[in-house]
C-alpha cells in the first residue's frame, strides 16, 4: 500500500467513536485517503476517509456485543499506554513513541492486551521491567510500588515520569504511594492528579 504524502486529517492512536487509528494509506486504485481501524472489540477494518470524518461509520457494527470493559481499570491502563506510544499529538508522546518505545502488535487491542495481562491485581500497576523497550508480554508485569521504585532512573520527574504518574494514580495506587515510589512529595502527585503545570 501506498503511503499517503499529505499530513492525515486524522492521525494513529486518535479514537473515533469505537474506532481508534492505526495509520493512514492511499487506496492502490481508487487513491483516495484511507484509514486501517482497529474497533474496541478487536476487529481490524481499512475505513474510508469519508465515512470517518463524516461519522457514517463509528464501529464495525459490533455496538451490541463488546467486550464490556471499556469503563475498566485496566481498559484505562491500555487506552493512555497506546497513546502515549501511537498518538504525535498526547502531551507524553515525546517521551515514548518519539523516542522509540512502542506497542507489541497483539496488544494494539485491548483484547491481546488482557489475554496476557489479566485483571489488575489491587495496588498494581503496568510497569516495564526494561525502561528503553517496548510494550509486550515479555516485557511487561503488574508491578509493586517497591519494583517500580526500583526500576526508575532518578528521582527528577520528566514528562516520561509524570505520565507514568498519572497511569498509577489511575490504576488506583494511592497518592502516598506514587510519592514514595518517585521519592517525591505528597503535594506534588497532588498537583499532577489535578492537572496543574509541574516543574
Amino acid at each position: 500500500m501506498g503511503r499517503l504524502s499529505l499530513t492525515p486529517s486524522f492521525v494513529p492512536g486518535q479514537v473515533l467513536g469505537s474506532w481508534r487509528i492505526i495509520e493512514a494509506f492511499s487506496h492502490p486504485v481508487r487513491r483516495e485517503r484511507m484509514y486501517r481501524c482497529v474497533c474496541e472489540c478487536g476487529s481490524i477494518k481499512d475505513v474510508k476517509h469519508i465515512h470517518l470524518a463524516g461519522g457514517k461509520t463509528r464501529s464495525c457494527g459490533c455496538s451490541v456485543v463488546t467486550h464490556g470493559m471499556t469503563k475498566s481499570k485496566e481498559y484505562r491502563i491500555w487506552d493512555s499506554m497506546i497513546r502515549r506510544c501511537r498518538n504525535p499529538n498526547h502531551h507524553a508522546f515525546p517521551s515514548y513513541g518519539g523516542r522509540g518505545i512502542t506497542v507489541c502488535d497483539k496488544w494494539l487491542t485491548f483484547k491481546g492486551f488482557f489475554e496476557d495481562m489479566g485483571t489488575k491485581p489491587d495496588g498494581l500497576s503496568l510497569d516495564r521491567i526494561d525502561n528503553s523497550l517496548g510494550y509486550s508480554k515479555e516485557n511487561c508485569r503488574w508491578g509493586s510500588i517497591d519494583e517500580q521504585a526500583r526500576n526508575r532512573r532518578s528521582t527528577k520527574l520528566t514528562q516520561e515520569k509524570v505520565a507514568s504518574i498519572k497511569d498509577m494514580l489511575a490504576s488506583g495506587v494511592t497518592q502516598a504511594e506514587v510519592a514514595a515510589c518517585f521519592g517525591v512529595s505528597r503535594s506534588n502527585v497532588g498537583h499532577i492528579a489535578q492537572g496543574s503545570t509541574w516543574r
